[in-house]
Parts: structure tokens; C-alpha cells; sequence
């Protein structure tokens, strides 16, 4: 589902929240006693909305539900008990509680989204330093893979993935390399083509990978991705062999965007090619190397969007 759909919801949940606790409110007799005690226990259902809305949209959300609960309490305080001023005082009192029930819960939301956002940062720029230092040892790595990341997160969106798995996919897509780190500089680095031992030990990356950040407890579906980005559709790849399904929807969406960029960038033993050459070869991939529904679905993707990406990323070395 999404955000905005998500906030839609919301709003209409709480209107219809305070309609319907200011609707049984204003029906509800006082008199007799037992009607009595069902009128407080509404009045007091009037501080539900404000905190559900402090929680849902923060301060913002609080003040503005809040001043609504309190419109439609006030004028049925004053319609209620017209002349009867000590009661009018008791319910306006009432008043007070809701924004203090509103607005301290929306400060503290807000200040906890805060430092949840600057904790989201700090982990966002550990992890780029970690990219950055793969990149001192094989070039362009930083840079590839921020941008198959941000690709890779164009097919999630397009797949309508929740926010979570799209974060984890990023971050995945973003530390897909980290494994390289145990890999020899005369393997990694070696200009020419590998022999069977080299490759063999080139190959063992995924795994070394998916060690290393499998163990840090925010990154564990990232692991996946990275255990699994040279995995391939057809059961082909390494280092398990999975095929179809089995490989992890990350990966697979990852697969794809990993190839584009390879064919769209620079590299020191060819020229890239266009896009419309690289569509046409991740087409004709699709069921062996890729997974079909991750073609088609990255197909659907605007060139304009990949070409922004390629610039912003763009090597200016």
C-alpha cells in the first residue's frame, strides 16, 4: 500500500473516530444517573483522537486534531448546560487535558522520529564509509553501487514493496561488494582473465559477504541479497545454485539492475552501450539469468529515471 493511501486511511479513521465519539456524546442524556456515567465515560473517549494522532503525524497532527476535538466539545459544553456555569467550568477543564493529552505525546513522538532519523543517517554514512573504502581498492565500486542500489529500489517501488523490505533491498544492492574485501589484491585487481583457482577464490565473495554483515542486527535481510546476487534464475549461479523462487526477491530484483549498470557503464575492458541495447540484452536474459516478472517489471521504468541516476552517480575521475 502506498503513503498516501496510508495517510488517506488514517485521516478517515480518525474522522470518523471523533464523528462517532461526538455524536454519542451530543445524544446521550445527563439524566438519569446511569446515562450520567455513559456521558463522562464518552467525554473522556474525546482524548483518543489526539493521541492517535500525535503517534500517527506528530506534533503537527496532534494540534490540529486536537483543536477540532476541542470545537465540537465546547459547543456541546455550552449547548448542554446553558446558564449552569459551574458545570460549563468542570467541561471546560476537560479542555485543558486534551491538549495537554494531545501535545505532549506529539512533542515526544517527534522528538523520538528525530533521533531515529539521526541514528537512520549515522548508519547510512557508516555504511557509505565502508563502500568508500572497498572503492580505494577497485575502483568505481563506491559509485556502482550507489547506483544499482537506486536502481534496484525503482523495481521495488514499481513492485509496490513496503518501505522496510525496500530499505533492506537498498541496503543490500548498496553492500553487494563487501565480500571483495577478502578477496587477494592480485585476484581482485589482476587486469587480465582469471584461472580456475583464481575464479574459484573470486567466487567465494557472496559468502564472505553474507558473514560479514549477517551479523549486525539491522542488516540481516540485507545479508540475503548478498549472499544471493550472483545467484541465477535458471539455477546456474554461485555460490548455492538456487533457482527460480528459492533465490530471494531482493536478489532477484538486484540481479537486474546489477547487469544494467555493468552494460551502461565504463569499464576498463569496453565501452558501455545505450540503453535500448542493454533493454534488448536484459531481454533476452530473461528466464535464464533473470527472473521475468524483474524484466518486465524494470522494463516498465522510465529511461529518463535510469539516465538521472547514471548522472548523478557519474564518474568525474
Amino acid at each position: 500500500m502506498s503513503k498516501q493511501n496510508v495517510f488517506k486511511y488514517k485521516i478517515i479513521f480518525l474522522a470518523s473516530l471523533i464523528g462517532i465519539v461526538a455524536l454519542l456524546h451530543y445524544v446521550t442524556p445527563t439524566e438519569p444517573h446511569y446515562y450520567h456515567t455513559i456521558h463522562i465515560v464518552l467525554r473522556k473517549l474525546y482524548f483518543l483522537p489526539p493521541v492517535i494522532a500525535a503517534a500517527w503525524f506528530g506534533l503537527r497532527g496532534a494540534i490540529s486534531t486536537t483543536a477540532v476535538v476541542s470545537i465540537l466539545f465546547s459547543a456541546h459544553a455550552l449547548l448542554d448546560w446553558p446558564g449552569n456555569y459551574m458545570e460549563q467550568a468542570n467541561q471546560m477543564g476537560e479542555l485543558v487535558g486534551f491538549w495537554v493529552i494531545g501535545l505532549m505525546p506529539g512533542w515526544l513522538f517527534d522528538r523520538q522520529r528525530s533521533l531515529l532519523q539521526d541514528l537512520a543517517n549515522a548508519n547510512e554514512e557508516t555504511l557509505l564509509g565502508l563502500v568508500s573504502a572497498l572503492d580505494l581498492r577497485e575502483h568505481n565500486t563506491r559509485l556502482h553501487s550507489q547506483r544499482v542500489r537506486e536502481y534496484t529500489e525503482l523495481i521495488a517501488d514499481r513492485l509496490g514493496v513496503d518501505e522496510k523490505m525496500k530499505r533492506d533491498i537498498g541496503f543490500g544492492a548498496l553492500l553487494h561488494d563487501v565480500g571483495k574485501i577478502a578477496v587477494p589484491d592480485q585476484i581482485l585487481l589482476k587486469p587480465g582473465k582469471l584461472t580456475d583457482q583464481e575464479w574459484g577464490e573470486m567466487s567465494k565473495h557472496p559468502e564472505a559477504g553474507y558473514r560479514i554483515v549477517k551479523r549486525i542486527g539491522f542488516l540481516k535481510d540485507a545479508a540475503e541479497v548478498i549472499h544471493a546476487h550472483h545467484e541465477k534464475f535458471d539455477g546456474t549461479g554461485y555460490p548455492r545454485g538456487l533457482k527460480g523462487e528459492s533465490i530471494p526477491l531482493g536478489a532477484r530484483m538486484f540481479m537486474v539492475a546489477d547487469v544494467y549498470d555493468a552494460l551502461t557503464s565504463e569499464r576498463p575492458y569496453r565501452s558501455p552501450i545505450t540503453y535500448e541495447e542493454a533493454a534488448a540484452e536484459i531481454k533476452r536474459l530473461s528466464g535464464s539469468q533473470f527472473d521475468p516478472v524483474m524484466v518486465d517489471t524494470f522494463m516498465a521504468i522510465a529511461p529518463e529515471q535510469m539516465q538521472e541516476i547514471a548522472v548523478r552517480y557519474l564518474d568525474k575521475s
